[in-house]
């Protein structure tokens, strides 16, 4: 589990590709579709819609965490179309050969390509490219893992992962990636950018508990003169621990995963998600997908309290209420991370956040369930109980 000092406070972005592990060196471009994987290998393109040039970066080792099930696919896919400075996500703790291959990428006029797969031994380290193009907005390629080339090597009898970086120049840039995949054991399946590069079962903390809240209170009502609530900006049903980005109404099988991680968490207990008075928790929303996703301001969310007449917003302010929100959107990355952390106190909940000058919480907290919605992306929900 993940603890908290390694996260980013409130708002703090823990998304990017830029960052990259690499064994090989980057071969140089060659237009019309041939270009060297770095290990002697060339890396053929049909040219598709337009005429391409590539190069390959050998990785080598796994670095999306093998995610994924070798028993049901032949391997991963993420289309990189953008530079991230900050070096996380999927792709983010890498040794430098790789991350230099991405960072000298002009994402202007090229994108990138990872690939993972798998094979039966120890030699079954390297990716080979054939057939490169682009077909309606879409990246085209035959990858296949490579063993050794000489009978005579000595290769261990092991279950090796394998990794390299495609970077395809021409016009129009693809917007998707769909390749034909072969793994060590000569198994060829397909694989898009659009499936999911990592499981969501995997990742820390839970969505909702169990069984009812601890307490209902009949209201949530602040008696001070003037207090105006933070309006619900969501419409009518939540997508509970997931979906899609910006503008979508896609529900749980969208390519964002959202998590309430508290105490209990990071301590292995996914079970309790229940948080103490003064206690700290986070939430945690993960592109899942191989696909950079797009979401709105952070800032964009309601914190809520279940009482009997409905889900009632904690937050306001004395006077006029602030609904203002810019509609500039935010990219997450493959296995990128937004992070909103929050301290179960009045001032805690709002110390760290949007206008925290402005909002409060009225009236004091009590015992009951709490939920979190993030209307910056398909109305998004996860919950929690407060046991005071």
């Amino acid at each position: 589990m993940t603890d908290f000092t390694r996260r980013k406070a409130l708002y703090g972005v823990a998304g990017g590709a830029a960052a990259l592990a690499g064994c090989a060196d980057a071969g140089d471009p060659v237009s019309g579709g041939g270009g060297s994987d770095g290990g002697g290998n060339n890396a053929d393109g049909d040219g598709g819609d337009g005429e391409v040039s590539t190069a390959v970066q050998q990785v080598g080792e796994p670095i999306s965490g093998v995610a994924w099930d070798r028993r049901q696919r032949r391997g991963i896919c993420v289309l990189i179309t953008e530079g991230y400075g900050d070096g996380t996500g999927i792709l983010g703790e890498a040794p430098e050969p790789a991350r230099g291959f991405v960072s000298e990428t002009d994402f202007a006029e090229s994108v990138v390509c990872y690939v993972e797969s798998v094979g039966p031994t120890t030699c079954h380290d390297e990716i080979a490219f054939d057939g490169v193009g682009v077909e309606d907005g879409t990246l085209v390629a035959d990858a296949t893992v490579r063993g050794a080339d000489d009978d005579g090597v000595a290769c261990g009898e092991a279950i090796t992962y394998s990794s390299a970086l495609l970077r395809v120049t021409g016009d129009p840039l693809p917007e998707t990636a769909r390749l034909s995949v072969t793994d060590g054991w000569g198994e060829t399946g397909t694989v898009h950018s659009d499936d999911r590069v990592r499981d969501p079962a995997g990742l820390a903390g839970g969505i909702r508990p169990d069984g009812d809240p601890p307490n209902v209170p009949a209201s949530f009502e602040c008696d001070a003169e003037g207090f105006n609530r933070h309006p619900q900006a969501y419409d009518g049903e939540v997508n509970w621990g997931g979906g899609g980005g910006t503008g979508s109404d896609a529900g749980g099988d969208g390519p964002l995963a959202l998590r309430v991680v508290t105490p209990g968490d990071d301590a292995g207990n996914t079970d309790d998600l229940a948080v103490a008075r003064g206690e700290r928790f986070r939430i945690e929303l993960t592109n899942v997908s191989g696909h950079t996703t797009y979401v709105g301001a952070q800032a964009k969310y309601n914190l809520e309290i279940r009482t009997e007449s409905g889900w009632t917003e904690l937050r306001g302010t004395d006077g006029d209420p602030i609904v203002a929100y810019n509609d500039l959107a935010i990219s997450v990355p493959p296995d990128g991370t937004l992070n909103w952390e929050f301290e179960m106190t009045e001032t805690g909940l709002v110390e760290d956040g949007p206008r925290a000058d402005a909002f409060r919480v009225c009236p004091e907290l009590v015992p009951g369930r709490y939920r979190f919605v993030f209307f910056g992306a398909a109305d998004l929900a996860v919950a929690f109980d407060y046991r005071g």
